[in-house]
């Protein structure tokens, strides 16, 4: 267990900072296991492994069985995490106490807690030389600062209006600025009006507590799953009967709608490419077993009412089984298939708890969602994390890796 969670805490400080990153270590561990690129009017079969790889922002690796429409094993995670996203158009604003890039929250964040910590700046930008990628975690740091509690600052930050976060990015003047980033970026100011730029914590990865047991990180959510399915695809001792896919996709944190997202039509374009048939795709999507591999809220005895006390995720006690989510009962998994599951994890072993949100909670959605609609069997399984969607959410080494046992065991069956 040792190495599985080192290295997943390397993926999280080398990888984690933005997706296109993360994407690109999860392609790199697949051409390592003999995964290959897909291409179009090839004819695949039984044992091939294949990547899919959609616009920038998506990633799927499959592996054949005998015959993909009686369906497939589907695991989904999403490698998009909460940050602070440089504002398009003109970003940098010099003010007299400083220069700063204006930046908006991407997906639900709880502004306070991004305040006054070591930030990175990481994304790209289409320059005059091509795309420059940059992540200066390890480099520069930056920051967006908060009012000192003797002008009132509690009340004033408890109010801070997300539309007013800005970056701390230079003492100087603009000109230095914008001069600093032409010499070592070769950007200019007019390449900014569109460029990909998030503002993350800059901090590595680190155990906390006497006893060690618990990784705080940036981006857990949902980067702790992401990882246990990448490992869980690679290492499953595939039969080759029943085809098994692992899906990488984006913006989760915001409804999962654009191109990269689990609604894209790209999923079933995947199954059409695979089948050479409309009916025969249809036929593999509706008979696949789905788990959405998304975390779940861990317990935090301090906010005990807000948890439902019947059906807690407690950190260190094992994976969530999640198989509806509050008063709307969003994801509701059919009663077979959630039984099923729990089966699983008993017949191999694995530590889980069933976890659900209190209907008096709002609770957040995950993909589970959009494969519903499509008619595969789907339910949510994945490691409970503390202080989900801050910059340091934290989550427990052995739920980590009961939540892979899991995610194996489901491609193996």
């Amino acid at each position: 267990m040792n190495d599985f969670v080192k290295g997943y805490m390397n993926m999280l400080d080398i990888g984690g900072t933005h997706e296109l990153f993360t994407l690109q270590y999860i392609e790199n561990m697949a051409i390592k296991n003999g995964y290959v690129p897909f291409k179009e009017n090839n004819l695949y079969r039984r044992g091939n492994k294949l990547i899919f790889r959609y616009r920038d922002k998506f990633l799927a690796l499959v592996r054949l069985g005998i015959d993909i429409t009686q369906g497939a094993n589907i695991i989904v995670s999403h490698v998009d995490s909460p940050r602070l996203d440089v504002i398009v158009g003109k970003p940098i604003i010099e003010n007299e106490d400083g220069v700063f890039f204006k930046v908006i929250p991407y997906g639900g964040i709880i502004t306070q807690s991004w305040l006054d910590r070591p930030l990175a700046l990481v994304g790209r930008v289409q320059t005059d030389d091509g795309i420059t990628y940059i992540n200066t975690k390890g480099d520069y740091d930056f920051t967006v600062t908060s009012l000192l509690p003797h002008l009132n600052g509690a009340k004033e930050m408890r109010e801070l209006s997300q539309d007013k976060l800005l970056v701390r990015i230079g003492n100087n003047k603009k000109e230095s600025v914008l001069k600093f980033l032409e010499e070592t970026y070769s950007i200019k100011e007019e390449d900014l009006e569109l460029a990909d730029l998030s503002f993350v914590p800059s901090d590595d990865s680190k155990f906390i507590g006497f006893d060690k047991e618990l990784i705080a990180g940036y981006g857990h959510d949902d980067k702790s799953c992401a990882y246990a399915e990448l490992r869980a695809m690679l290492d499953a001792k595939h039969h080759n009967e029943r085809t098994t896919i692992a899906i990488f996709a984006s913006y989760e944190e915001t409804g999962s709608a654009q191109t990269t997202g689990c609604q894209s039509e790209f999923i079933d374009d995947m199954f059409l490419e695979l089948t050479h048939d409309a009916i025969r795709a249809r036929r593999a999507v509706r008979n696949s077993n789905v788990i959405s591999a998304d975390v779940c809220a861990g317990f935090e005895s301090t906010y005990a009412n807000h948890f439902e006390p019947c059906a807690k995720a407690i950190v260190g006690q094992g994976v969530g089984i999640i198989p509806y989510l509050g008063k709307k009962r969003g994801n509701d998994t059919e009663f077979d298939f959630r039984t099923n599951i729990k089966q699983l994890a008993i017949d191999n072993n694995v530590k889980y708890q069933i976890e659900t949100t209190k209907v008096t909670e709002g609770g957040g959605g995950t993909v589970s969602t959009f494969f519903a609609v499509r008619g595969c069997h789907v339910i949510d399984v994945g490691v409970p994390v503390l202080a989900m969607h801050s910059p340091q959410e934290v989550i427990s080494k052995h739920d980590l890796y009961e939540c892979y046992k899991l995610y194996r065991a489901f491609y193996e069956n």
